[in-house]
């Protein structure tokens, strides 16, 4: 019996074989959303998409569930992806079947012998049929050129486009954006921004072919070619722009940096030489200033340089300066409007003020216009979990992980944090096993394993999971607080006091500082020592914005015990026992971006190290 799913490709083939690529296209599409891993699916879809890109794509995925698919393996030689295989060479008349790709690439032949004689005629009676053309033309006697214009022959079909899936729901008010179509989410790689000022070149040829290599995204060609132009014309500095754009691609930033230097020397006041180099300094946590100073000089020589001002205000952003990063929005708005980027740098502000929906829906618009912008989705997850929501961060961050091809351990955390939330513990542990297989000195992934064993209650290998992230890492204020908190379900709050203590000399605001002191009063009072009065009103004594509302509501629980004969627990909640086993969060939504501490378990009277004074 047919499903429906056969008839569904059974129509989809028709239509193409009968010429209605957009049909064809439109049920493809479908037919992906249902099965990915349909490696028939992949290939028809191959010969109806519109770009080479997006054809290389899906002769890729055919492969990835069919390695030994002829036909897109045939299909990738003819792109240059693969090594010419002999035995795929099909001849023409065995090219003859029911179906017909459009096709891929020429089929070389062996040159076949040629009658000289033949030719040699057949060129003579050419040339006088050329000059018999050219003196009719001349002298209007034929009626092909009377009163005719020449037009170019050809009419560009317009690409069909299609609608998004419908929008899926996510509290608190998430509407994700899912692609309908395969090449939608494509690898999401950075497209170097086109340089404005051409100058002309001698050695054009050289220049073109760098440039066509540098457009299909092929970098170390575009490198090869590019630097053969700047050896017949060393005095031109769009040619480094544009090397130094490829060197940066290819990953090589040292190269791009030279290149992108060089340009500045050539000519002080050409704006992209200062734009480059700025990335390069963006991509370094210690170079943030020199990235701005850069970005300001190269507004200053080009006032109207759109991508500058737009990674301005993505430097400013990511400094947490959202006062300066505001100066920008308009310049941005103006001369790059369609942006989805500056859509992403407004959810990051509203981010930065803890307004989340706000924050969802700037990143949601985003994805409405480019729905191959990977970063949105990873973003979307870290809005939900910093909102205490991080159930629904599971779908978007799934998305990210899953076509993103690098190796993004912040990503990873997210997504195992998403995983506990959904109670998926097991995934979410192989997870966080194998972020660390790989990279046996990331700190945070041991803190992030021991988080989701403590709300797995497995308490002794959450203790061993944090005293390795706080060895990793010992000047992390993080991995000591976590440390010392680990202390309680194992019931040793005296040994929760003394790395509690610890933590003090690391806390770097006063965010950390009230933590500190909120961890080492429940460890006192577990103790029964009322030194903990001392540290609860000191913690009381910080910026109220720095403490958080449990924090504050639990020490005036506890002061209210000292300052009374007989306590009202009624009035202010008595902090409960076993409340220590929050699902993990990576984020929390309080201006310092801290993790939420959570409070202690059970109170006992016996300590295990008594606590000075």
């Amino acid at each position: 019996m047919t499903t429906a799913e056969e008839k569904m490709f059974q129509e989809a083939r028709s239509a193409i074989e009968t010429g209605n690529r957009a049909r064809g296209k439109d049920l493809l599409t479908r037919l992906l959303k249902q099965n990915q891993e349909n490696p028939d699916y992949w290939l028809w879809m191959s010969g109806v998409v519109d770009s080479v890109k997006e054809r290389r794509y899906c002769l890729n995925q055919t492969l990835k569930f069919d390695p030994q698919n002829k036909l897109a393996r045939r299909g990738l030689a003819m792109l240059g992806d693969m090594p010419v295989d002999e035995s795929l060479v099909i001849p023409f008349e065995a090219q003859k079947r029911k179906w017909q790709l459009p096709p891929l690439g020429p089929v070389e032949k062996p040159a076949p012998k040629v009658p000289w004689v033949k030719v040699g005629l057949s060129i003579v009676g050419l040339v006088a049929v050329i000059i018999l053309i050219v003196w009719a033309a001349q002298s209007n006697r034929l009626w092909l050129f009377r009163g005719r214009n020449m037009a170019a022959f050809g009419t560009a079909v317009p690409t069909p486009t299609y609608p998004a899936s419908p929008t899926t729901t996510i509290t608190p008010t998430p509407r994700i954006i899912e692609p309908t179509a395969p090449w939608n989410i494509l690898e999401n790689t950075y497209t170097p921004t086109p340089i404005y000022v051409f100058t002309p070149h001698p050695i054009v040829e050289a220049f073109s072919i760098a440039m066509r290599n540098y457009q299909k995204d092929d970098w170390l060609e575009a490198i090869k070619y590019f630097n053969q132009a700047i050896q017949s014309q060393k005095d031109a500095p769009d040619l480094y722009y544009h090397l130094g754009e490829a060197y940066l691609q290819a990953g090589e930033l040292s190269n791009a940096l030279i290149a992108y230097e060089e340009a500045i020397n050539i000519n002080p006041e050409f704006a992209p030489g200062f734009y480059g180099r700025a990335k390069i300094n963006l991509l370094r946590e210690d170079s943030i200033d020199l990235a701005v100073e850069d970005l300001l000089t190269s507004v200053d020589l080009d006032p109207n340089y759109g991508e500058a001002y737009l990674a301005l205000l993505q430097a400013y952003v990511k400094e947490g300066d959202i006062e300066s990063a505001r100066e920008y929005l308009e310049d941005v708005e103006v001369l790059l409007p369609n942006t989805p980027l500056l859509d992403l740098a407004k959810a990051r502000i509203a981010l930065s003020e803890n307004e989340f929906n706000l924050a969802i829906d700037f990143t949601e618009k985003a994805l409405e216009k480019d729905l191959t912008l990977l970063g949105a989705y990873k973003f979307l997850g870290e809005i939900f979990q910093a909102s205490g929501n991080p159930k629904a961060s599971l779908n978007p961050v799934i998305i990210y992980t899953r076509y993103n091809t690098s190796f993004d351990p912040e990503a990873e955390i997210l997504l195992s944090t998403a995983y506990a939330a959904n109670d998926n513990f097991e995934e979410a542990i192989n997870l966080l096993d194998a972020i660390l297989e790989r990279d046996p000195a990331y700190y945070e992934g041991f803190t992030q394993r021991g988080v989701i064993y403590t709300a797995m209650e497995e308490y002794q290998k959450a203790f061993e999971d944090f005293a390795r992230a706080f060895k990793l890492a010992p000047k992390s204020f993080k991995a000591c607080i976590t440390l010392s908190e680990a202390n309680f379900p194992l019931k040793k709050p005296g040994n929760a006091y003394q790395q509690a203590s610890e933590c003090q000399k690391l806390a770097e605001n006063d965010n950390e500082l009230a933590h500190m002191y909120f961890v080492r009063a429940i460890a006192l009072e577990e103790l029964e020592n009322d030194v903990a009065k001392r540290d609860w009103e000191r913690m009381l004594e910080l910026d109220p914005e720095a403490v958080l509302p449990e924090w504050k509501a639990t020490a005036e629980f506890y002061l209210l015990q000292y300052y009374t004969a007989t306590p009202t627990p009624s009035e202010t909640p008595s902090p409960t026992s076993n409340t220590r086993t929050p699902l993990p969060t990576t984020r929390t939504p309080t201006n310092t971006q801290t993790i939420k501490p959570t409070k202690t378990a059970t109170i006992t009277a016996t300590p295990t190290i008594t606590p000075t004074q």
